[in-house]
Protein backbone atom coordinates (compact mmCIF):
# COMPACT_ATOMS: atom_id res chain seq x y z
CA UNK A 1 0.00 0.00 0.00
CA UNK A 2 1.21 3.82 -0.55
CA UNK A 3 -0.08 6.13 1.31
CA UNK A 4 0.70 10.25 1.63
CA UNK A 5 -0.73 13.43 2.49
CA UNK A 6 -0.90 16.42 0.37
CA UNK A 7 -0.27 19.46 2.55
CA UNK A 8 -2.46 21.79 0.72
CA UNK A 9 -6.62 22.94 0.21
CA UNK A 10 -8.26 20.14 -1.45
CA UNK A 11 -9.55 22.14 -4.33
CA UNK A 12 -12.52 20.98 -6.96
CA UNK A 13 -11.93 20.05 -10.80
CA UNK A 14 -13.80 23.10 -12.62
CA UNK A 15 -15.59 22.83 -15.87
CA UNK A 16 -14.03 23.99 -18.76
CA UNK A 17 -14.76 27.38 -20.10
CA UNK A 18 -16.11 28.00 -23.80
CA UNK A 19 -14.93 31.12 -25.68
CA UNK A 20 -15.63 32.15 -29.40
CA UNK A 21 -12.12 32.77 -31.36
CA UNK A 22 -12.85 33.38 -35.12
CA UNK A 23 -16.05 31.82 -35.10
CA UNK A 24 -14.99 28.18 -33.39
CA UNK A 25 -15.61 27.48 -29.92
CA UNK A 26 -12.65 26.74 -27.85
CA UNK A 27 -12.26 25.07 -24.29
CA UNK A 28 -10.04 26.43 -21.65
CA UNK A 29 -9.28 26.27 -17.98
CA UNK A 30 -8.16 29.74 -16.74
CA UNK A 31 -4.29 29.35 -15.62
CA UNK A 32 -4.50 31.34 -12.53
CA UNK A 33 -7.34 29.10 -11.32
CA UNK A 34 -6.51 28.09 -7.65
CA UNK A 35 -6.99 23.97 -9.02
CA UNK A 36 -3.02 24.58 -10.41
CA UNK A 37 -1.63 24.99 -7.05
CA UNK A 38 -3.33 21.86 -5.88
CA UNK A 39 -2.50 20.04 -8.36
CA UNK A 40 0.99 21.29 -8.25
CA UNK A 41 1.13 20.04 -4.64
CA UNK A 42 -0.15 16.71 -4.99
CA UNK A 43 2.54 16.50 -7.54
CA UNK A 44 4.95 17.25 -5.31
CA UNK A 45 4.00 15.33 -2.53
CA UNK A 46 3.64 12.29 -4.84
CA UNK A 47 7.32 12.58 -6.12
CA UNK A 48 9.02 12.88 -2.57
CA UNK A 49 7.94 9.38 -2.03
CA UNK A 50 10.58 6.42 -1.67
CA UNK A 51 8.74 4.36 -3.92
CA UNK A 52 9.61 5.92 -7.19
CA UNK A 53 7.36 3.42 -8.93
CA UNK A 54 4.42 4.25 -12.06
CA UNK A 55 1.53 1.62 -10.99
CA UNK A 56 0.18 -0.77 -13.73
CA UNK A 57 -2.77 -2.74 -13.54
CA UNK A 58 -6.21 -2.68 -11.70
CA UNK A 59 -5.91 0.35 -8.67
CA UNK A 60 -8.30 1.03 -5.90
CA UNK A 61 -7.48 4.45 -4.80
CA UNK A 62 -9.24 5.89 -1.04
CA UNK A 63 -9.12 10.07 -0.59
CA UNK A 64 -9.50 11.32 1.91
CA UNK A 65 -10.18 15.39 1.81
CA UNK A 66 -10.16 17.14 5.06
CA UNK A 67 -11.66 20.90 4.00
CA UNK A 68 -11.56 24.59 5.97
CA UNK A 69 -13.46 24.69 8.88
CA UNK A 70 -16.57 27.10 7.79
CA UNK A 71 -15.50 31.10 9.84
CA UNK A 72 -19.38 30.63 12.06
CA UNK A 73 -17.34 27.33 13.78
CA UNK A 74 -13.72 28.60 13.60
CA UNK A 75 -13.62 29.51 17.42
CA UNK A 76 -15.21 26.42 18.45
CA UNK A 77 -13.01 23.30 19.66
CA UNK A 78 -14.91 20.52 17.67
CA UNK A 79 -13.61 17.17 16.21
CA UNK A 80 -13.73 16.71 12.66
CA UNK A 81 -17.01 16.42 11.03
CA UNK A 82 -18.58 15.00 7.61
CA UNK A 83 -18.63 17.53 4.94
CA UNK A 84 -21.89 17.55 3.08
CA UNK A 85 -21.74 20.43 0.86
CA UNK A 86 -20.53 22.08 -2.22
CA UNK A 87 -17.11 21.04 -3.50
CA UNK A 88 -18.52 17.92 -4.69
CA UNK A 89 -16.27 14.67 -3.60
CA UNK A 90 -15.81 13.71 -7.18
CA UNK A 91 -14.82 17.01 -8.55
CA UNK A 92 -12.29 17.00 -5.52
CA UNK A 93 -11.23 13.50 -6.68
CA UNK A 94 -11.11 14.23 -10.27
CA UNK A 95 -8.66 17.16 -10.10
CA UNK A 96 -6.58 15.04 -7.61
CA UNK A 97 -6.54 11.97 -9.82
CA UNK A 98 -5.30 14.19 -12.73
CA UNK A 99 -2.58 15.51 -11.34
CA UNK A 100 -0.96 12.09 -10.28
CA UNK A 101 -1.21 10.73 -13.91
CA UNK A 102 2.11 9.75 -15.28
CA UNK A 103 3.62 9.85 -11.71
CA UNK A 104 1.49 7.15 -9.63
CA UNK A 105 0.25 5.30 -12.51
CA UNK A 106 0.21 5.70 -16.52
CA UNK A 107 -3.43 6.63 -16.59
CA UNK A 108 -6.83 7.28 -14.38
CA UNK A 109 -8.27 4.94 -16.54
CA UNK A 110 -6.66 2.11 -14.15
CA UNK A 111 -8.56 2.97 -11.05
CA UNK A 112 -11.18 0.62 -10.65
CA UNK A 113 -12.14 1.42 -7.05
CA UNK A 114 -12.44 5.20 -6.26
CA UNK A 115 -13.91 5.96 -2.63
CA UNK A 116 -13.79 9.49 -1.87
CA UNK A 117 -14.61 10.51 2.04
CA UNK A 118 -14.98 14.78 2.59
CA UNK A 119 -14.78 16.44 6.63
CA UNK A 120 -14.10 19.38 7.79
CA UNK A 121 -10.98 19.97 9.36
CA UNK A 122 -10.78 19.49 13.18
CA UNK A 123 -10.62 22.62 15.32
CA UNK A 124 -6.90 21.84 15.36
CA UNK A 125 -5.80 20.64 12.30
CA UNK A 126 -5.09 22.15 8.87
CA UNK A 127 -7.01 21.06 5.05
CA UNK A 128 -5.12 18.36 3.44
CA UNK A 129 -6.05 15.63 1.75
CA UNK A 130 -4.73 11.96 2.23
CA UNK A 131 -4.38 9.24 -0.50
CA UNK A 132 -4.38 5.56 -0.22
CA UNK A 133 -3.51 3.37 -2.73
CA UNK A 134 -3.87 -0.50 -3.36
CA UNK A 135 -2.45 -2.09 -6.77
CA UNK A 136 -4.83 -4.67 -7.07
CA UNK A 137 -2.82 -7.20 -9.15
CA UNK A 138 -2.69 -8.14 -13.02
CA UNK A 139 -5.79 -7.50 -15.05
Amino acid sequence: MITFRVDAVPVAQPRQRVALVRGRARQYLPTQHPVNAYKAACAIAASQLEQKVVLEGPIALRAVFVLPRPMSQKPKVGPRLPHAKKPDGDNLAKSTLDALNGILWRDDSQISVLTVEKFIAASDEQPHAEIFLQPLGSE
